[in-house]
Formats: C-alpha cells, structure tokens, sequence
C-alpha cells in the first residue's frame, strides 16, 4: 500500500533542542547551586504534566521554580520562556530536504511531538495546522501506543499508509507495535532510510 503521510517527531529530528539555557537561567537564580547540582537542576524535573496539558505555563513555572529551589515571580516566567526558547536550534537541512522530496512526491507532512506548549511557535511552517499533533492537546505522551492510534483516526489512514520518525527508539518501536512503518532518527541517513519506503 502506497505511503500517504510521514509525520516527524519535532524535538532532535526537526532541530537540536538542549535544556542547557534554561539549566543555567536557574542555576544563577538559585541561592543554593551545589544542592541544585545534586539535584541534577532542570534536566531531573517532570515536564510530563505540562507537556500533557494538564497544567498552564505559569503553574509549570511555579513548580519548576519550587523544584530548583528559585523564588517565583510572575516576572520570572518570561525568563523561563526565553530560555525555553534559547534552547531550540536551527531546522536540520536534511530534514527539510526529505519534506520537500516527499511534498513533491504528494506526501503530506506531518508532526508529532511531546510538546512543552510554550514552545508550539517553532515548527511553524513545517506541516499544516491540521496536520500538527502535540501532546498537550491529546492529553497523551510518546510511547503510548494510543497516541498513535488517534493520530490514524485523524489522518483516517490505515497504519501501513504511515511512516512515523523519532530519535527514541521506543517511541518509533511503539509506533510499529500497530503497523506504522517507523524508522529511528539520524540526520546522516535519514533521506536514504526515507527511501525504503518511498521512491523518489
């Protein structure tokens, strides 16, 4: 059955994206930086709740700030947000140039992310808005087998009409678990791994 859609993951297979700025953003407001090393700073924080939906920016804000050992304030979310924001790289070329070669192919583009809402501003362009998934409006994460099966539904596309790219494996093996041709993210190869599904 011919391929009909390939959605990308966003984060490391559209651009790089570090945590690193906003580590550092909290560590110079922290008043006590070894116990917030010990910690392990922002990288050891759950985002998962946020990235679901479940909590808006400034209650994420807050418990990030609690969790770092940082006073809030309201003027401490644009910090964060800036930093959020300082952590996202420039698109990957190869990954246009295989978006491109599959839009002239007459493949629609899609994305699929566990999103920190916040940042939904950088990949726009990329796909259309219909064809945009994040997890904060599902209300589910990568690798839950169900995400993947909303997204069929949406697309009304049957599994073997799909490929799904991710830089986690367990996310592309869950997405193969019902059918999605999957295929594990690396920018070297990534036009060449396209290509056992698609000609062009």
């Amino acid at each position: 059955m011919a391929i009909r859609f390939c959605i990308f993951d966003v984060g490391q297979v559209c651009y790089p994206y570090s945590l690193h700025p906003l580590n550092c953003l909290m560590r110079k407001m922290s008043p006590q930086k070894e116990d917030f090393d010990t910690k392990g700073g922002v990288r050891s924080f759950n985002y998962n709740p946020f990235m679901k939906g479940e909590v808006d920016f400034p209650q994420f804000c807050k418990e990030l700030c609690a969790h770092c050992g940082v006073d809030y304030s309201t003027g401490t979310e644009a910090l964060i947000d800036e930093a959020m924001h300082k952590g996202v790289g420039e698109f990957y070329a190869e990954t246009l140039a295989v978006m491109s070669e599959l839009q002239l192919k007459g493949i629609e583009v899609g994305l699929l992310s566990n999103a920190l809402p916040n940042l939904s501003d950088t990949a726009k362009g990329l796909a259309a808005d219909d064809k945009i998934f994040v997890s904060y409006e599902l209300g589910l994460l990568k690798p839950d087998a169900e995400i993947y099966k909303q997204i069929l539904t949406l697309l009304k596309a049957k599994p073997e009409e799909v490929i799904f790219i991710d830089d986690k494996l367990k996310n592309v093996e869950a997405a193969k678990s019902i059918g999605i041709n999957g295929i594990v993210f690396n920018k070297d190869t990534i036009a060449e791994d396209v290509r056992r599904f698609v000609n062009w």
